[in-house]
């Protein structure tokens, strides 16, 4: 009984002390991520370059995916396309949430909608084709894709699908209906 009570105990106690390390963790890597998106918003991208770094290299939240992502935008915004794609496509293959795998997902394929072969990026866009919160992006990019191949049918097609999808916004829906008519070319 008593080393019952004591594993118990010892278990409770071990819980407690891996709840607070984890806090801190996270606390530690928020101040680190605002401190790096304060640097960027203030024109000091330099200095947000080695604490985007840290976070990626060791951070064991979130914030190592936003500080990839981030990353990736400044490489965008540096015109440093091959770099930004790196990050995004390191991003997408790793064990991320979904929703930011989504996320670059859609910046991947719109960095090289123009020119990347519209089969590749179409298979990376397939798995978004039916999330009602990923479908106005998604959509856009696809029918460009699909144009790009001489398909205006199968970018009509997957726009007359993603209208039917449930709980999608008025906005997005009167963009999808929009897009729709553009390639009817009504």
């Amino acid at each position: 009984v008593y080393g019952a009570i004591f594993l118990i105990l010892a278990f409770t106690a071990g819980i407690q002390v891996y709840q607070s390390w984890h806090m801190k963790c996270r606390l530690k890597e928020s101040d680190m991520f605002e401190q790096a998106v304060v640097k960027i918003y203030t024109q000091h991208e330099d200095e947000a370059q080695p604490l985007l770094q840290q976070l990626i290299e060791s951070g064991r939240t979130g914030y190592k995916y936003l500080a990839r992502l981030e990353r990736a935008g400044l490489a965008s915004r540096s015109n440093q396309i091959a770099a930004a794609l790196d990050d995004l496509k390191a991003l997408m293959e790793s064990d991320a949430p979904q929703s930011l795998k989504a996320v670059a997902t859609l910046s991947y394929v719109g960095h090289q909608v123009d020119t990347a072969k519209p089969e590749q990026m179409l298979a990376l866009l397939d798995p978004l084709m039916d999330n009602p919160s990923f479908i106005s992006n998604t959509a856009q990019l696809a029918t460009v894709l699909y144009l790009r191949q001489g398909q205006p049918q199968k970018a009509q097609a997957l726009l007359q699908k993603a209208q039917k999808l449930p709980n999608l916004s008025e906005v997005v829906l009167a963009r999808l209906q929009t897009l729709n008519r553009i390639v009817e070319g009504k």
